[in-house]
């Protein structure tokens, strides 16, 4: 079967039905999956994922039984967010934002460090990262947060020149 185009032309979602994922929901998100080129990987009989099969795995928790399993032989799981995302940019978006995992406090952060010494930008980023963030070398568009110790660091004043919507933060922050 040659590949439809499309965002997820090789992507196998399966999807973990909870409160939060109705199947209603699942059916919608399903069909814009397959709509973009997508295949739906179905549950086995039991309820249980394939997840041998599957390329991404879409929940908004963690508390399924394949969640070790899936992580074990890293099949990414994201939330339903995912999807709407990847639509959006015409790619398939990066997964780790989109870590349904609680653990991942700063899922939806986008971190720039503007002026800081080496050591205290490595444990910024280092620390953003390991708690679901993610480092932009500059401000852009997706940036969400600057680690800065001045309002007058060049790097600050022209994203706040620009419109810049995010935060500044202090490096404690």
């Amino acid at each position: 079967m040659a590949a439809r185009p499309g965002v997820f032309n090789e992507c196998v979602v399966a999807f973990v039905p909870s409160n939060e994922l109705a199947p209603k929901l699942i059916g919608d998100l399903s069909r814009i999956v397959e709509d973009n080129g997508g295949t739906i990987c179905e549950p086995r009989r039991n309820g249980s994922i394939p997840i041998e099969k599957a390329t991404h795995i879409v929940s908004n928790t963690i508390n399924f039984e394949q969640y070790v399993e899936s992580q074990a032989i890293m099949i990414p799981v994201v939330s339903e967010h995912w999807i709407s995302t990847s639509v959006m940019r015409r790619k398939v978006a990066q997964v780790r934002p989109f870590s349904p995992d609680p653990r991942m406090i700063f899922a939806e952060i986008v971190v720039t460090c503007a002026d800081l010494p080496l050591m205290d930008k490595e444990s910024i980023i280092g620390a953003t990262m390991a708690l679901g963030g993610q480092e932009s070398k500059d401000v852009t568009r997706l940036t969400t947060h600057i680690c800065a110790l001045s309002m007058d660091a060049p790097k600050v004043k022209v994203a706040l020149e620009k419109g810049f919507k995010g935060k500044i933060v202090l490096p404690h922050w």
